[in-house]
């Protein structure tokens, strides 16, 4: 049982990234918290390096970073995708 419905959650996610599936019909996840120093950390980049790279404020990546501020549900977001896929970012970020 458990297999099908592992099978179907990857058919689900396939269609999705395909544009197949019409908005609304999934539900999309952005996490309540997520740790800004540890992405900046993971990819070795200082906080005016990693600002600079994504185009975010130095001011709010601190603020982040020292929990005086979250970021909001868009911001969460982007760092998310920038997690998990830097180099697309920056690639679709180049000029």
């Amino acid at each position: 049982m458990g297999g099908k419905r592992i099978i179907e959650g990857m058919k689900e996610a396939l269609a999705i990234s395909r544009g197949d599936l019409p908005a609304g019909t999934y539900k999309v996840y952005i996490p309540e918290n997520i740790d800004v120093k540890a992405i900046r950390e993971n990819m070795g980049l200082s906080q005016a390096s990693f600002a600079n790279r994504f185009g975010l404020s130095v001011f709010s990546l601190r603020n982040w970073e020292q929990g005086k501020r979250q970021p909001d549900p868009a911001a969460r977001a982007y760092l998310k995708v920038i997690e998990k896929a830097p180099d697309i970012v920056i690639k679709v970020l180049a000029v």
